[in-house]
């Protein structure tokens, strides 16, 4: 009998086009198995140049498309939330405390219990806990699930969803090339 692999998933988070795409809000979930991380935080620092981490707004064309052709050769599953904010919404709190909600439903549905966002700061890393711990107590979520945060630069593995956001920011605003080289290891789900 085989165990079971450990898996954790990496999540960031990006408004989309402003100008093309208002409103919208996507949370991304780089889903890997413990054991390929060390593997995939390889291929993302060889893709890192001079800047402090890969991220994919500061990127032209041929770069994007290096960095989707690296990301979509590794063995890592894409789960990606979007919230296209209605006018009243204006707040941004509002729209990821909806998408992490989703998020965490569609990863638990999968087996998946741990989840590592990009810290965004103390005050607001603080609000995603605060979050899990009410779905907690309203008995919304699992008591297994975690969820911590690790600043972006020092960590690879949190470049990869920062990409899987701008493929999808793409793919909202016209470009299908990027969300289409992922293939079937890409799940969107509107909120």
């Amino acid at each position: 009998m085989s165990t079971p692999l450990a898996l954790r998933a990496w999540v960031d988070e990006s408004g989309s086009d402003h100008a093309r795409d208002p409103g919208t809000y996507i949370l991304a979930a780089a889903v890997v198995s413990t054991t390929e991380e060390d593997t995939v935080r390889t291929v993302m620092s060889s893709l890192r140049m001079s800047q402090r981490k890969v991220h994919w707004r500061d990127e032209g064309t041929r770069r994007r498309q290096a960095i989707i052709e690296a990301i979509a050769n590794t063995c890592i599953e894409h789960i990606v939330v979007v919230r296209q904010r209605i006018p009243a919404e204006r707040r941004t709190e509002r729209a990821r405390r909806k998408c992490l909600e989703r998020l965490i439903t569609e990863l638990e549905a999968r087996g998946i219990h741990e989840l590592v966002l990009e810290s965004r700061g103390p005050s607001d890393d603080r609000r995603d806990i605060d979050m899990l711990n009410a779905l907690r107590s309203q008995h919304r979520t699992s008591p297994a699930t975690t969820l911590h945060h690790r600043v972006g630069a020092g960590e690879p593995m949190l470049w990869v969803p920062d990409s899987i956001c701008g493929a999808i920011s793409s793919l909202r605003t016209g470009d299908e090339t990027y969300a289409a080289a992922l293939g079937e290891a890409l799940t969107i789900v509107d909120v």
